[in-house]
């Protein structure tokens, strides 16, 4: 709300500016094209000029923006398509974890490579249940295959090194 007050308080500043030199404006500029003979103050002429300027940069930045409006909505396009599959890929993950396994495969598949984690959505589409977690003692102990020993068995009391002398 300040700044709309300070920026107002500018334009009445400018405006008087202008209007008290633009009593002191003894100066006029003529414009000649034949047969025309035009005759302006100085002070209408740099109005005119402003004011030009000020309509020549809007129809620019008009065009500019009517020149990416295709870009625009495609990508506006896309997001929507992508917001709409992360929904269904969420819809997916809770039918899932309800139990629901039929209705989250519809809705992973309707959510398809569009979504945020287009792998979860596959593994939901497929039906693909969690692989089963390895016992805790299934891994092999590598000091207890002698194949993997590198150190062959020595007979006790004996070094694989000397010591140095």
């Amino acid at each position: 709300m300040m700044r709309i007050a300070l920026w107002l308080l500018a334009l009445f500043a400018i405006a008087v500016a202008f209007t008290l030199t633009a009593r002191l404006d003894q100066g006029y500029v003529i414009v000649v094209y034949p047969p025309w003979r035009l005759e302006l103050s100085f002070m209408l002429a740099l109005l005119l000029l402003a004011g030009l300027m000020a309509l020549a940069y809007a129809a620019l930045r008009l065009g500019g923006i009517a020149l990416n409006l295709s870009g625009d909505l495609r990508a506006w396009r896309e997001k929507r398509r992508r917001d709409k599959a992360d929904g269904l890929l969420l819809d997916a993950l809770r039918a899932h974890l309800d139990g629901d396994g039929e209705r989250a495969r519809q809705l992973a598949a309707k959510a398809g490579e569009h979504c945020l984690a287009p792998d979860l959505a596959r593994r939901l589409a497929g039906g693909a249940r969690p692989a089963a977690a390895p016992a805790p003692n299934s891994t092999p102990n590598p000091a207890s295959n002698p194949a993997s020993n590198p150190t062959p068995d020595l007979p006790p009391g004996s070094q694989q090194n000397p010591p140095p002398d």
